[in-house]
């Protein structure tokens, strides 16, 4: 997802989260969490990653993380630069390239109690609900196999189209926006 994507899926999963869970980013040096108001705020804190937590009753977090971990951008598009903080800069020998970010969570029901279990599974739910809700199952790898785990943003998507030589991976695996494949047009003789 590009800023846009990550714009968009804050937005559509913030009314689910109101009462129940916040965006926060850690600094380990100084060891301190600051919450924030939305994904991107997070990530205009710590460019790399932010986590959803469920709210506790004390106005900190409480429970399992979720961690949105942003999609790294290689390029040499200024306004990807500006909105990505720049630290990606294309050259030479380093071509444009995308890999993929990722949201995800682990967590061990049994370590929490009764109320952090039931509103965990619902913070999850609204964060996957609003990820299928701004974001395409588009991806697939070079030799055409379908990745269902993998999403791609409607901004993202686009960058990505608009660029055909670009390298898109995860590690390895090289991966491409699936063709958008057209349906002719049915012509009824008469």
């Amino acid at each position: 997802m590009l800023p846009a994507d990550e714009a968009a899926f804050g937005d559509a999963l913030a009314p689910a989260i109101a009462d129940l869970g916040q965006w926060e980013t850690h600094d380990q040096r100084a060891r301190t969490i600051r919450l924030h108001d939305s994904l991107p705020a997070a990530l205009h804190h710590d460019r790399t990653q932010a986590f959803l937590r469920l709210l506790g009753r004390d106005g900190g977090t409480v429970g399992p993380l979720i961690q949105y971990l942003h999609t790294s951008v290689v390029t040499t598009d200024e306004a990807v630069l500006t909105a990505t903080g720049g630290r990606y800069r294309a050259t030479a020998e380093r071509p444009e390239a995308m890999s993929p970010g990722r949201l995800a969570f682990k967590w061990f029901p049994g370590d929490e109690a009764d109320c952090v279990q039931r509103d965990f599974v619902v913070l999850v739910d609204a964060a996957w609900k609003a990820l299928q809700a701004v974001t395409s199952p588009h991806v697939e790898t070079v030799e055409g196999r379908h990745l269902r785990r993998y999403r791609v943003g409607s901004a993202a998507k686009a960058w990505v189209l608009d660029r055909p030589d670009l390298l898109l991976h995860d590690h390895a695996l090289r991966l491409r926006i699936r063709p958008v494949r057209r349906v002719p047009d049915v012509v009824s003789a008469d």
